[in-house]
């Protein structure tokens, strides 16, 4: 269904609601002439028809509830007082506006010949006028409550029978017209018992439908205990299921597996009922940046995509906050004045998209802008000021993790205090409250270019897939969402694919090098020493990780159970769920897990349980092996990033070397030609790589392959000493060149 489409739909079912009630509350104030409150309203219900109309180009339905509302509004304003033959005019009025919807969704249109319109609009006017004829109408009979649905009826007929009968029944059956406009309800239920002859047989009701039919509300409420109800469907659906796996009963079987696909119909139904579309956000969100634009001086063009994204209604209300706090930072912190734009050379109007998508079972909700973008250096120097990192760490992180600072708990740019923002609290409150309905929230931006903020949600926390792992006697279960391959390593494979850096475990695969962690750590239990690894690799936000693991069982739907409150502070556990044998597993929050473990660094830092224990004097050095044995080291803190790349990835631009890397170029060096040693050749399908960072730029330093992670105290020789090297020491009781990284790159002439 498009945009107008839904539009008219809506507009049709809540229209035909008002209507109902517009018959009861009519007849309710013939009785009561003087009722203020129902006189109000009928007249909020004719002017929001009468708005709408107009909106959706219904021309003609627009000019009847305009003359209908003027009454109304006389009405109410006691210029006129209410009598049987204003009654009469303004219930006809009503039929004539349910005759025009019938027309608009069966045609698309209120042009229709057979509604006359005009007649009714003459009536309203005459009882402006103060005609005393104003009840009267051709082919109106005041004393008969009926007359008006005859005065449309009995036009010449232009419509196919379908259509005749969808108008006549309503109107001309009920020979007392108490049950149409006083309880309209039992017209649906009568159908079923005693069918009247010119009603549809029920194996063509589906034909004839209207929009209205088609539709029904439900209160929230009832909503949330069906989902309550099914979930407990699901989990005994398990159990039945596991219980009949070797039962030799075939009819058993049989009704196990027919409950099992009745189970996840019933389920997937359900879960349709509670998906609305993100566009209930969205709506909001033109006045917010309007009135915030205005506020701070912008100009901005706000464009909208994806509004018909579905998802659940209980994260939809979770999201309103973080949502509109992020587009509040957007024009805040990223588009600039138009003068200073203008100044930059950009477009005096900024641009605001918000845009949603379905991506890998998941809602992914961007905010994007082209403004000024967010200064890492700027980030890292308040980071490091306000004791968030020390600078080393700075120096080891990645530009993606210095912007994604801006989440910590108190941290603020803002030059100063205002009622919009510089209050160190909000973004941690955004990525809290994400996190708290199983998303991730993730920060990308450009300087000069602008900012991206990217949310990932699940459609829904009641029932998700998982995959069943053992550790020990206990089950865990892993969100699908966070799940991207199983690997399973022994023998040589586990020999030449683990290794150690800093005393912490990676794994290679494919290229890339990934933290592992197993599950007796998460669980605070030492890690074991394996001749076989089964490992889960999973992804949070842009991290990928590995979680060594007992067994692996099998994939099911679970039922998603809060933890208790002693539970809840730990951040390894998402919730709980009950198995098909009724115990409890616990859902892993494969986030929560990361960031308990410092995964989220390059390199596991080895200081993490006895920084106070070091030295001061001690640096921390990456030992490397280069030149077929050769050891070198050089300082941590020099190190962005470690990576491998495929040969076949590196290209030539006259001598040099370089690879395409992130959006970019990475210029090579390889470093044992720098030092002065000799390359050797080599027939290995990838090439290791140690990024350093300098002055924006990047250079990536080729090596044979990093050997550890140490921090000791360096007594620097000059053995050894040349150009790139600044001499030698002994590290891990093996003499090791000192590399002098600036000399490096400077040798090697591609600047960084």
């Amino acid at each position: 269904m498009d945009d107008d489409a839904e539009i008219i739909a809506e507009f049709l079912v809540e229209s035909h609601e008002n209507l109902d009630q517009l018959d009861r509350d009519l007849v309710e104030l013939e009785q009561q002439p003087g009722s203020r409150e129902l006189l109000s309203s009928i007249f909020r219900t004719i002017h929001t028809i009468k708005g709408t109309s107009g909106f959706l180009a219904f021309n003609r339905l627009e000019e009847l509830t305009h003359v209908g509302e003027n009454l109304l509004s006389r009405l109410r304003d006691g210029e006129r007082v209410m009598d049987a033959g204003t009654t009469e005019v303004l219930l006809r009025m009503v039929d004539t506006v349910r005759a025009l919807l019938d027309s608009v969704e069966s045609t698309g249109t209120d042009a229709a010949d057979d509604v006359d319109v005009e007649t009714v609009v003459a009536a309203l006017r005459a009882v402006l006028e103060g005609s005393s004829e104003a009840g009267e109408g051709p082919s109106a009979e005041p004393d008969e409550p009926g007359a008006a649905a005859t005065t449309i009826d009995d036009a010449p007929p232009a419509a196919p029978p379908a259509e005749v009968v969808a108008e006549v029944v309503p109107e001309v059956v009920p020979i007392e017209p108490e049950p149409v406009l006083v309880e309209p309800e039992p017209v649906l239920v009568e159908p079923v018992e005693t069918p009247a002859a010119d009603v549809p047989a029920e194996g063509d009701a589906p034909e004839h439908r209207g929009v209205v039919d088609s539709s029904v509300r439900v209160d929230v409420d009832l909503l949330d205990s069906l989902v309550q109800l099914v979930g407990e469907l699901v989990l005994t659906r398990n159990q039945v299921l596991q219980r009949t796996e070797s039962s030799e009963d075939v009819e058993l079987v049989r009704a196990s597996q027919r409950l099992d696909l009745v189970a996840s119909e019933l389920q997937e139904g359900i879960m349709k009922t509670r998906m609305q579309p993100i566009g209930q956000v969205w709506s909001k969100m033109p006045r917010i940046v309007r009135d915030l634009a205005h506020q701070l001086g912008r100009d901005v063009d706000l464009q909208m995509e994806g509004h018909e994204t579905e998802l659940d209604r209980s994260l939809l209300e979770a999201l309103k906050g973080p949502l509109t706090h992020l587009v509040r930072n957007a024009l805040d912190h990223g588009i600039e004045t138009p003068a200073v734009r203008t100044a930059a050379g950009k477009d005096p109007k900024g641009r605001l998209l918000l845009r949603s998508f379905h991506e890998s079972g998941q809602v992914v909700v961007e905010i994007s802008d082209d403004g000024k973008g967010i200064d890492p250096d700027t980030i890292a120097r308040v980071a490091i000021e306000r004791g968030v990192i020390t600078r080393d760490q700075a120096a080891r992180m990645e530009t993606r993790e210095i912007i994604n600072l801006i989440f910590r708990p108190g941290f603020s740019t803002a030059a100063e205090v205002t009622n919009v923002s510089g209050r160190g609290v909000g973004m941690d409150v955004v990525r809290t409250n994400i996190e708290r309905i199983g998303g991730t929230v993730d920060m990308q931006s450009q300087v000069g270019l602008g900012t991206t903020c990217r949310v990932r949600i699940p459609l829904t926390l009641a029932i998700i897939p998982a995959l069943v792992v053992g550790e020990g006697e206990e089950r865990y279960a892993i969100p699908q969402a966070n799940l991207v391959e199983l690997v399973r390593l022994e023998g040589e494979d586990l020999a030449n694919n683990v290794e150690e850096l800093a005393g912490a475990p990676l794994l290679r695969l494919r290229g890339h090098l990934l933290p592992l962690i197993s599950m007796a750590e998460v669980l605070g239990r030492p890690r074991p020493d394996a001749s076989a690894l089964t490992v889960v690799v999973v992804q949070a936000d842009d991290l990928r990780f590995g979680i060594c693991v007992d067994e692996v069982h099998d994939t099911q739907e679970i039922v998603v159970k809060p933890i208790g409150r002693q539970l809840k502070a730990l951040p390894t556990y998402a919730g709980a769920t009950i198995m098909g044998d009724g115990r409890v597993a616990l859902i892993l929050d494969v986030p929560g897990i990361a960031h308990a473990h410092a995964l989220a660094q390059n390199v596991a830092p080895t200081t993490r349980d006895n920084r106070a224990a070091i030295d001061e004097d001690s640096t921390a050095l990456l030992v490397l092996e280069v030149a077929g044995g050769r050891r070198a080291a050089l300082p941590l803190r020099e190190v962005s990033r470690l990576e491998e790349f495929p040969t076949d990835r590196i290209e030539r631009s006259g001598r040099a070397e370089a690879v395409q890397y992130r959006d970019g170029i990475l210029p090579l060096v390889r470093l044992a030609g720098a030092i002065g040693l000799s390359e050797g050749s080599s027939e290995d399908e990838q090439v290791s790589v140690v990024v350093h960072e300098s002055g924006g730029s990047r250079v990536g330093i080729v090596i044979d392959r990093v050997l550890d992670v140490v921090e000791t105290t360096v007594v620097c020789s000059d053995v050894g000493r040349r150009a790139g090297v600044l001499g030698s020491a002994v590290i891990q009781d093996r003499v090791t060149d000192l590399v002098d990284l600036d000399a490096v790159v400077a040798l090697s002439g591609v600047g960084a």
